[in-house]
């Protein structure tokens, strides 16, 4: 199997600490995905990054063996991550570096083009970035992480709701986040899942995790643990231990457990990866 994630790298700049973190939600779900669907898939990450951070980013990825097509750009993108005392983030100083002009190469096409598995970010402030390789065809099936549906989750806040949902309908499978009493908003999500030709996914923190798909509706809750430290990276974990499983057995409801399994282990410590 060949998974492709193509988005950001980021650098995370945790407030208090003088280094940043390796991040990004492509970056982190890749690495997850490296490590929860085992030696026999290759795992592929496309992205840009300025040479301020290459060296790190392309030696961690080497270390953990993923295939990396990294377009050498003006700057790294980075973003400022503040934790409250429960553990949960918010994002600050968002800075795209040369994340808005990457355009994927012939040999990012290429990849793309030959995956099983594409895995993409959607967010406001890559919007037009996301469209682009929405597009790229692929013989395999596109995984959309809706990052900013709701507000609390957003890098700036500034959210198009309409336009962000609209974008569902050309992924095989949506992935949403949001807070467990989002009452609307689970609402509106249910009611697209139930016109949409694919499943959906959606997370709610301490609420735990449901899918929809053809009509019918799969739950799990959330596993306890003694202190969320960071959620930082929780989604991103959850998602690759879901497909994995999702992908291995087609079993959604085994999936959901497997995927809020290892996220209740993620947010036991800092950093997203």
């Amino acid at each position: 199997m060949k998974i492709v994630c193509a988005g950001e790298c980021c650098l995370d700049h945790y407030e208090g600490e003088t280094e940043p973190q390796l991040g990004g939600i492509t970056f982190n779900f890749a690495i997850h995905a490296r490590r929860a669907f085992g030696p026999d898939t290759d795992v592929h990450l496309l992205s840009t990054v300025g040479d301020d951070a290459y060296e790190q980013f392309a030696g961690r990825l080497d270390d953990v063996g993923i295939h990396h097509d990294i377009t050498l750009g003006v700057r790294t993108t980075s973003i400022g991550i503040r934790l409250d005392a429960g553990g949960d983030r918010s994002f600050y100083n968002f800075d795209p570096g040369g994340l808005r002009e990457w355009r994927p190469s012939l040999s990012q096409k290429a990849t793309i083009a030959d995956a099983d598995l594409v895995v993409l970010t959607r967010y406001q402030e890559i919007a037009p970035l996301f469209r682009a390789l929405l597009r790229l065809p692929t013989r395999g099936k596109r995984v959309v992480d809706f990052a900013d549906i709701s507000s609390g989750s957003s890098i700036t806040g500034d959210i198009n709701l309409t336009e962000t949902m609209a974008d569902h309908q050309n992924a095989d499978v949506c992935i949403f986040g949001i807070p467990a009493d989002a009452d609307t908003l689970n609402a509106q999500l249910t009611d697209l899942a139930n016109v949409h030709h694919g499943l959906f996914v959606i997370t709610q923190g301490e609420g735990g995790a449901f899918a929809i798909e053809d009509g019918k509706t799969y739950t799990q809750a959330a596993v306890p643990v003694p202190e969320v430290i960071d959620t930082t990276g929780a989604g991103d974990c959850f998602a690759a231990h879901f497909l994995s499983e999702w992908s291995n057995s087609s079993n959604i409801q085994r999936a959901l457990k497997r995927g809020c399994t290892a996220a209740s282990k993620v947010i036991q410590q800092i950093g997203a990866n």
